[in-house]
């Protein structure tokens, strides 16, 4: 009986140091997000080497886009990888850190820093509706611009279409 109940604990041990994943549907996924952006998204010292003219047509487009957007709609693809290491959203960027704040079967909530040319914090929450729905937000400061951005995914298929699910 001792043999067995110490087994049993061996067994267990591993399982209870991992956090549960997200439980969403692994495959092609149709996600459609809109974007808030307030302040400046580029570095100053950016701005400051265009010529005078270069300069205010960014500056415009950027004034233009301020705001609410409107909903943008992509294909991604998510693998049970993505989902064991939190990386719902990953980042492709090498100067970055994620730290996984609350991990568990509906909810995801992590911290992104990116040193580099152009740092960065995010705050990322994702929760499961279901495991064919989530919803979702990201909240990023760089420089002088912040930027809210409202997510919601709706599972597709199992399969990722190579070069259409981004």
């Amino acid at each position: 009986m001792k043999t067995v109940l110490a087994a049993l604990v061996l067994i267990a041990l591993p399982l209870a140091g991992q956090a549960a994943t997200l439980d969403i549907e692994t495959g092609a996924w149709e996600v459609t997000t809109t974007t808030a952006m307030s302040g400046m998204p580029m570095p100053k010292e950016a701005l400051a080497k265009m010529p005078p003219e270069q300069r205010a047509k960014v500056e415009a487009s950027i004034r233009a886009q301020a705001g609410q957007g409107k909903p943008h709609t992509s294909r991604s693809c998510v693998t049970r990888e993505d989902l064991d290491r939190g990386q719902l959203g990953h980042s492709d960027q090498p100067n970055c850190k994620r730290k996984v704040i609350t991990q568990n079967a509906g909810h995801l909530e992590m911290e992104e820093v990116c040193t580099g040319p152009e740092p960065s914090k995010s705050h990322f929450k994702f929760d499961a509706t279901s495991n064919e729905r989530y919803t979702g937000s990201i909240d990023m400061i760089r420089g002088d611009s912040k930027v809210h951005i409202d997510l919601s995914g709706r599972w597709l298929s199992a399969i990722c279409t190579k070069g259409v699910d981004d």
